[in-house]
């Protein structure tokens, strides 16, 4: 079986950067209408399934398989219902880095109920040196802070940031509205490279 082409690493913000404002509108309508029964649905199922997460739900459209190579990742079913949603956004937040060829292992949404918090954790090994990892809010409150690499945030809706998720990060609700982020990750595929010898 012929290997995958190799892609190099990406540089990271040293915490949290500011990538501007995203028109998300037509997002955060459909996100209203989500069921609690689809939540559950989708949570019930997913990869990322990590105690540090806390009571965290996701729909995953998109995941890495593994967290190993973001060039071998899969879609869920719904994220053929939800992608002309969905890629408005990303590529409204992505246009600013120059790819060649965007390519968007990683999607989903990601529920932080009011009260509750996600430990301070990096995303270690694998895939995550080789991505930019973007989020989205779509649904907040002032109470809901970010913090990585000891930068803590208010992440506001209708604006996008790219986060450092190779340093430790964290982030709590101590407001009474459930946070909901689109958080997707992205690479440029023009910039992979066949290893000499690879597929001989």
């Amino acid at each position: 079986m012929q290997a995958l082409a190799r892609i190099a690493p990406v540089k990271k913000p040293e915490t949290i950067r500011d990538l501007g404002p995203v028109d998300v509108a037509a997002l955060v309508s459909g996100v209203s209408k989500l069921s609690e029964a689809v939540w559950a649905g989708q949570d019930s199922c997913k990869e990322n399934d990590f105690p540090v997460l806390g009571k965290t739900r996701h729909v995953v459209f998109r995941f890495i398989r593994h967290n190993r190579d973001p060039q071998d990742f899969y879609s869920n079913r719904i994220w053929d219902i939800w992608r002309p949603r969905l890629l408005p956004v990303m590529e409204q937040v992505t246009a600013g880095y120059g790819h060649r060829e965007t390519v968007y292992p990683k999607v989903m949404l990601a529920r932080l109920p009011a009260g509750e918090r996600i430990g301070a954790h990096t995303d270690g090994q694998g895939s995550h040196a080789y991505t930019h990892k973007i989020h989205v809010p779509l649904v907040s409150n002032p109470e809901a802070i970010f913090t990585a690499g000891g930068t803590a945030q208010h992440l506001q809706v209708g604006r996008a940031y790219e986060v450092n998720n190779i340093v430790h990060h964290s982030a709590v609700n101590r407001g009474d509205q459930d946070r909901i982020h689109l958080i997707f990750e992205h690479f440029d595929q023009s910039r992979a490279y066949q290893p000499a010898g690879a597929g001989d």
